[in-house]
């Protein structure tokens, strides 16, 4: 072969090389071109969720998320499909948020309860145990019965009674302590009990106390407890009938005469509690009273009472803020005192959180002492509201500027179907969103088709924004998630219960709670 055929041949091997190169590529299927192995299509693998305990073992085939992932699984991001857990607590302690509290805002039957329950379920899973306060629609109480805590019913044909000047569990738990601390406590079970008579007379009044009546009110409160073994509302109305000393020094009256003229239209007013429509409900001796340390929390359920019956409504909403945050605070400090008894936390449940302060104006903060718990208590909240309009629309120039204060001070927003209008409205005034969150949120408010759309039983289906929600802190992009009940969840939870024409009754779980 002479030199010029071998270079031609070295030259065609050289070029038949580099085409061969060109055609077998490494992709992601395997090596392109004949012989290379390349597969035309993979079979997706299936996924899992779970948490880092269960999935340590198998690695690398598993992912992590950069969402938060400790603490109650709350669904899938909506944008890039991972997991989604925590709730106030796990979120307070890892310093993501300031204060372990929520509020979830969201228009009727898009899920604010189911998101709610799912933090029940996941917060007491770790021993913390949920305080409900449900007044309108009677959702949670079986499920705190399924987990062994106590369901209290209130209302006109209920036999739970509330007296306003009873002490409760903290009272119980600041005479068996005893001592400085015990001190302490009883003084804080009286300023509860002198803040929920105020707001009672209040409300059942239509109109917030002038100074000197709320001197004189306060007064009177403390003198009756002081007196009387076990005080109840017509120990009050005595006291007016003949007024003690102190009471009337206090108010800067001469005499006991003149203090009755002055006060008449007081006496009047607790006279209206103890006789009127509240009279049934808050003019008893006995009282509710729940056990403390149960680990299946407690729930009040005023369904009964019609949602048109504001006074009624407001009252009892009150009367049991009070009685189940006092509550807290004596399983609190009589864990600390006796080791018998455990201490896990609660999360408390506050339900149409803003209706009573709506009843009469003035009466913002007297309301949160009566509804707060000792904020270094290791105790997340929740509470439930349908828009910012809700406290935006209180008449009261203070109480707006208070009511806000509430959204601005938690931890964490969580925002469920809301109008465009809205959306604005919490923007200006609670935590700015930008323009691509409240387009988010304002699709789930989407309305379905005129067309029922149903699931293979022919039930109907929730609407498109059901379970969707934007967690929102401040200062950081919103987080839009999709949470999906379980079937525990499903039957556990029943918001229709008047149209499906059944009973509404207490769950024959439900242990009994004294009187």
């Amino acid at each position: 072969m002479s030199p010029t055929s071998k270079a031609s041949q070295k030259l065609a091997q050289r070029a038949g090389r580099k085409a061969l190169a060109r055609t077998h590529q490494v992709t992601p299927r395997g090596m392109t071109g004949l012989g290379g192995g390349r597969w035309g299509s993979i079979p997706q693998p299936p996924g899992w969720y779970g948490s880092s305990a269960q999935l340590c073992g198998i690695y690398p085939f598993s992912a992590g998320t950069f969402r938060p992932g400790m603490g109650t699984p709350l669904g899938r991001d909506m944008e890039v499909g991972t997991a989604v857990a925590g709730d106030m607590k796990t979120w307070y302690d890892q310093g993501l948020i300031s204060s372990s509290s929520m509020m979830l805002f969201g228009l009727n039957g898009n899920g604010k309860s189911s998101v709610a329950q799912r933090f029940m379920y996941g917060m007491a899973a770790r021993g913390i145990a949920p305080a409900v306060f449900d007044p309108i629609k009677n959702e949670h109480a079986e499920a705190v019965a399924a987990l062994g805590g106590h369901v209290v019913s209130i209302g006109p044909r209920s036999k739970h009674r509330i007296n306003p000047l009873d002490l409760g569990a903290l009272g119980e738990a600041a005479d068996r302590i005893g001592g400085t601390l015990g001190d302490d406590m009883r003084e804080a079970a009286v300023r509860q009990a002198v803040d929920l008579v105020a707001l009672i007379v209040q409300v059942n009044r239509g109109r917030p106390l002038e100074d000197i009546e709320d001197t004189a009110l306060g007064q009177m409160v403390r003198s009756v407890i002081a007196r009387v073994e076990d005080p109840w509302i017509k120990d009050l109305l005595a006291g007016f009938d003949t007024p003690p000393p102190e009471v009337v020094a206090a108010t800067g009256r001469l005499d006991a005469a003149e203090f009755q003229r002055d006060f008449r239209s007081l006496r009047d007013a607790v006279i209206a509690v103890a006789h009127g429509d509240l009279g049934y409900l808050l003019g008893a001796k006995e009282s509710v009273r729940l056990s403390v340390g149960n680990p299946g929390g407690f729930c009040f359920d005023t369904s009964s009472i019609p949602e048109s019956n504001t006074r009624l409504l407001s009252a009892a909403m009150l009367a049991t803020w009070s009685i189940g945050f006092s509550t807290i605070d004596a399983h609190w400090e009589l864990s600390q005192y006796d080791p018998s008894i455990r201490w896990g936390g609660y999360l408390t449940v506050q339900d149409e959180f803003w209706f009573p302060m709506r009843a009469v104006e003035g009466i913002v903060d007297r309301a949160d002492r009566v509804g707060r718990t000792n904020r270094s208590l290791g105790v997340s909240e929740l509470k439930i509201t349908h828009s910012p309009k809700d406290f935006l629309s209180l008449t009261n120039a203070k109480d707006r500027e208070a009511a806000r204060g509430f959204a601005e001070r938690s931890g964490v927003l969580g925002l469920m179907a809301l109008s465009r209008d809205d959306l604005m409205a919490l923007s200006q005034n609670v935590v700015r969103l930008n323009n691509r969150e409240m387009d988010l949120v304002n699709s789930f408010n989407s309305p379905p088709g005129w067309k029922a759309q149903l699931d293979p039983d022919g039930r109907p289906l929730p609407p498109p924004g059901a379970g969707k929600m934007l967690l929102k802190i401040p200062g950081q992009v919103g987080i839009p998630i999709q949470v999906s009940l379980t079937d525990l969840e499903r039957n556990k939870h029943v918001t229709d219960e008047r149209s499906r024409r059944t009973p509404s009754r207490p769950p024959a779980s439900a242990p009994e709670v004294r009187s």
